[in-house]
């Protein structure tokens, strides 16, 4: 049995469904609602001190792809990657390996390429995002 991976792209405003659904490893196939678009995804790397997930989409610059990929870079829609190992001879999910979530923070492009940089969504102080207060309630006594 030859086993393979791939990438599942959920892309849409944060807080809603998915505006777009993509995978990109059966060629010219609908797989569980997600279309075919030929798209690299770099992978998250992280610093020393933890503070940092930016990740990298690029896409074949057309016409298509560049007209939602201006619409999420200006609305910072919230991307979900998902690589996942898939059995080529049936376009099963055999397993997800990884899941990473990022906000369409910036991009660029030339004749043949559209780039997105994805920033951590778990960036509170960049991405204006209040922090989380802990109270008893919700974890019991906390000792001073």
């Amino acid at each position: 049995m030859e086993y393979a991976y791939g990438h599942l792209l959920d892309v849409g405003p944060s807080g809603q469904a998915a505006q777009y659904r993509f995978q990109n490893y059966a060629i010219n196939q609908n797989i569980n609602d997600y279309l075919f678009a030929p798209f690299a995804f770099s992978g998250a790397v992280a610093t020393l001190q933890g503070d940092n997930l930016d990740a990298d989409l690029r896409f074949a610059n057309t016409d298509i792809t560049r007209a939602w990929i201006v619409e999420a870079l200006q609305n910072a829609w919230v991307a979900k990657i998902t690589t996942i190992l898939w059995e080529p001879s049936t376009s099963a999910v055999i397993s997800t390996l990884y899941e990473y979530w990022g906000s369409c923070a910036g991009g660029g492009w030339d004749e043949t390429v559209l780039q997105v940089s994805l920033n951590s969504v778990l960036d509170a102080v960049q991405a204006n995002i209040p922090g989380r207060r802990l109270h008893r309630w919700q974890v019991g006594s906390i000792p001073f």
